[in-house]
């Protein structure tokens, strides 16, 4: 069996939320977004986590990548708690764990190329002992995700959906990580493009030894790429395991995994 990468262990995060009363009488309540989450991931396995919108998937995401701070709970990767790190102490571990985001154009400069954006990252973590090493990995990575060297001097605005999506996963490769975290990244997406980007993802997955935590609310979709499913509902794990062991490992996991089923073929997102 591979080796353990990442390991969970009771996560929780609460948020404040005003109560009732007013002015000094006025009372803050705590709000659990997570609840006593625990898993692990070993290297190398694409996990699904799946669950409705709100269940609390993003800010499990944000939680692993060092974005927020749990409230309960702790983080080890490759067996060090990295949980209650300063920023600055958590700074070497942004290299090793990139994060692909639902929108793809949010994340990119509309005033730069993309050779730009792409040349940025490199040049921040040193990576190339010049210009044209750098730009030797970054024409590299580009084919391997299907975009040709004229991509590179385009803005943008100029691509399609699917296309700013291959340019996300080829910036998250360009750092050589070991955990990719992919967050609902084909949701907004048509079917024939969803199944482009997770075949590409899977083929990157398998090129580069990663391991995917892969975020969606589609269970087509987390059937199709994952090597396991981590059923969320209301901040809580259902259980962990392959959909077949889930559809049958309690009546409240498979009532959920119908229902959200059903929500697949209403959004026309079941037939991949």
């Amino acid at each position: 069996m591979a080796n353990l990468l990442l390991e969970v262990d009771k996560l929780s995060r609460f948020f404040p939320k005003e109560g009732k009363g007013r002015g000094f009488w006025r009372k803050t309540e705590s709000v659990a977004v997570v609840k006593q989450v625990s898993f692990s991931m070993h290297e190398g396995e694409i996990l699904a986590l799946l669950g409705e919108s709100g269940c609390g998937k993003s800010t499990i995401a944000k939680m692993l990548l060092g974005l927020l701070k749990p409230t309960e709970g702790s983080i080890f990767y490759q067996g060090k708690e990295v949980s209650g790190l300063s920023d600055a102490a958590y700074r070497p571990y942004r290299r090793e764990i990139q994060m692909i985001f639902q929108n793809p154009f949010s994340g990119l400069d509309a005033r730069k190329n993309i050779r730009s954006q792409l040349l940025e990252p490199l040049r921040v973590w040193k990576i190339g002992a010049n210009h044209a090493e750098r730009m030797e990995r970054i024409e590299e990575i580009c084919q391997d995700c299907g975009l040709p060297k004229s991509c590179l001097e385009k803005m943008p605005a100029e691509f399609s959906g699917g296309q700013l999506q291959r340019i996300a996963i080829a910036r998250a490769l360009l750092l050589s990580p070991k955990f990719l975290v992919a967050d609902e990244i084909v949701s907004a997406l048509d079917v024939p493009i969803q199944n482009q980007i997770l075949d590409l993802l899977q083929k990157m997955q398998q090129k580069y030894g990663l391991t995917v935590l892969f975020i969606t609310h589609d269970i087509a979709v987390a059937k199709h790429i994952s090597d396991r499913m981590m059923l969320m509902r209301s901040g809580e794990v259902l259980g962990i395991g392959k959909y077949e062991d889930l559809l049958q490992r309690s009546e409240e996991s498979g009532n959920y995994l119908r229902e959200l089923q059903k929500a697949s073929f209403v959004f026309g997102k079941a037939v991949l």
